[in-house]
């Protein structure tokens, strides 16, 4: 008997390589310019995105999950 497991959630940092891949194999295909600049303004938005979920999985920022913030943290909007 074989045991299955889970399927892994794909990360969000896989999904935006590969949206980056895709997006790069499209601007060699595209056959305007007009198209290609477009194209290219999302690989821009996407590399962004990509340094900030490097800098969240490196710090830790993408585990933090909300019932860990005390209910007293500064910002939350309850008055004392």
């Amino acid at each position: 008997m074989t045991v299955r497991k889970k399927k892994r959630k794909p990360s969000e940092l896989s999904k935006l390589k590969k949206r980056l891949a895709r997006l790069h194999s499209e601007i060699a295909a595209a056959e305007t310019e007009l198209a290609k600049s477009r194209l290219l303004i999302q690989v821009a938005a996407t590399e962004a995105k990509i340094k900030v979920e490097m800098l969240h999985k490196v710090s830790g920022f993408n585990r933090l999950r909300y019932y860990e913030i005390p209910a007293g943290a500064p910002g939350l909007g309850k008055r004392s």
